[in-house]
């Protein structure tokens, strides 16, 4: 008879406790977001802006965790593998998730079925920046027609075979029908070096990045990757207004998390992320940082990174890129 008491009482002390979780509002402890680069970088910052604003949001801490290395692939594999309750996401990017699964033979995950998908943060927008000599009055079809009259003469920097500064200059040369000498660097900063000595004729990089050699006037910015020009480049047109729309795309960063979070926590950290996101003081923050607030729902930004995914796919099969290892790079 004891025995039968006890029991009943043991069940519905767990019955409780179980509806007591199930009731709990989330979030009830800190929110954890991972960024695959090193801290005091452009992605890094690009979390931290919105860091207090999202924490006010839900009514707790955010909290960013570093994981640099291996492209990133490493941190997206740590999200990947994390508990799917919502407190634990990841900054992803063009890189990660739209290029990275296209040329690495390590890239641990599907990154679209392993993963899922909170909201964008920010579009970082591309510029080409070209020596003065190749491209007078700063004109895109004087370096065009340049580059038609001596196929291969001319060459651009990137930061690395497979870097997104390579492979937007892969696309820039299959949209035009041109070509060039691809060199490779250890960073942007050395391709910029070698851009004003006139070792090469072209890089191209983020205007975040880039709006200090803009600034200089020692080289020429002849077009960016945004929907519109932009406030602090009001006189570089957009690669749409040059004919060419299909390189009007920046890059992208945004929030995920692991396959599998439930629907309401996706809902609530969206919300906390546009909520934070339409932030005055965080606008005008990534307004100076040169990149564009990226707020939407969830399912636009999944849509999103298939849709990169598939464009950056056929672009590195045009280039005849073989996939190649981390470890020997």
């Amino acid at each position: 008879m004891k025995k039968t008491a006890l029991a009943v009482l043991f069940g519905a002390m767990s019955a409780g406790g179980v509806g007591a979780a199930g009731a709990e509002t989330f979030p009830s402890a800190p929110i954890t977001i991972v960024v695959p680069m090193a801290a005091g970088g452009p992605t890094d910052t690009a979390a931290r802006a919105i860091q207090q604003a999202m924490g006010g949001a839900l009514g707790q801490a955010v909290v960013i965790e570093n994981k640099a290395g291996a492209a990133g692939l490493i941190a997206m594999n740590f999200v990947r593998r994390s508990v799917p309750d919502g407190y634990k996401l990841g900054v992803a990017s063009a890189t990660t998730h739209a290029i990275a699964p296209n040329i690495y033979t390590e890239a641990p995950y599907d990154s679209v079925k392993d993963f899922t998908f909170i909201g964008g943060l920010i579009t970082a927008p591309g510029v080409l920046l070209v020596e003065k000599s190749v491209a007078p009055n700063c004109a895109m079809t004087a370096f065009l027609e340049r580059l038609r009259a001596s196929p291969d003469k001319y060459s651009y920097g990137s930061a690395g075979v497979g870097s997104l500064s390579h492979l937007n200059g892969a696309r820039f040369l299959q949209a035009t029908g041109t070509s060039m000498l691809h060199v490779p660097y250890r960073g942007l900063s050395n391709a910029m070096n070698d851009l004003y000595a006139g070792q090469v004729q072209a890089v191209f990089d983020n205007v975040s990045t880039a709006m200090t050699h803009i600034k200089s006037g020692k080289v020429c910015a002849l077009a960016v990757q945004a929907p519109k020009r932009l406030e602090s480049l009001l006189d570089v047109p957009t690669y749409a207004e040059l004919g060419l729309p299909e390189l009007n795309k920046p890059t992208w960063y945004g929030l995920v998390g692991p396959s599998g979070i439930p629907k309401d926590r996706v809902e609530a950290l969206n919300r906390a992320l546009n909520k934070a996101l339409a932030s005055p003081e965080v606008i005008a923050l990534y307004e100076r940082q040169g990149v564009v607030a990226s707020p939407g729902s969830a399912e636009d930004f999944a849509k999103k990174v298939e849709s990169e995914r598939k464009m950056w796919a056929d672009t590195i099969a045009k280039m005849n890129f073989e996939k190649f290892s981390l470890k020997a790079k």
